[in-house]
């Protein structure tokens, strides 16, 4: 069975050399100028967002995608999110945060833009934690005590 992170890590040298080429950078530079908006998240566009499909038909086909528009303008925040496998959180985008945070493909908000219900929750759920660990340390400082108390008459 082959070795899945020497194949990841040998696939982003050959697009770290393809990246590296003159005429991609030109192509890039067009790209960005001809759309100059993140498609996720509304920043300045730094780099075209490729599918799967377009790095495995070679270095030209990949060139000409990003010539011919057929990628997606990202900024590089939202590209390596992408990469990842998130997105950025609707909330965020729409109020247009300072600071953008993304989120599962599955999820609907952030962790800042959380529902008031869900925020209630969390808190109560802290304090019924911190209780918890209250009574924990009473516990074991007891039987500390008691520990010690018991080597003291010996």
């Amino acid at each position: 069975m082959p070795d899945l992170n020497a194949a990841i890590k040998n696939h982003h040298a050959e697009m770290a050399l393809w990246w590296r080429k003159p005429e991609y950078i030109k192509a890039r530079k067009k790209f960005c100028i001809r759309n100059p908006v993140c498609w996720r998240c509304g920043r300045k566009t730094q780099t075209p967002g490729h599918n799967h499909a377009q790095y495995q038909q070679g270095f030209y086909y990949y060139l000409e995608s990003v010539k011919q528009d057929y990628c997606t303008p990202l900024c590089n925040a939202c590209n390596l999110a992408e990469r990842r496998g998130l997105k950025p959180c609707p909330v965020c985008v729409k109020e247009k945060s300072k600071k953008i945070r993304y989120i599962s493909p599955f999820g609907e908000y952030c962790y800042d833009h959380r529902p008031v219900e869900e925020v209630q929750k969390s808190e109560d759920r802290k304090e019924v934690f911190k209780q918890l660990v209250k009574q924990s340390h009473s516990i074991q400082n007891a039987k500390r005590r008691a520990i010690y108390q018991e080597m003291k008459r010996k």
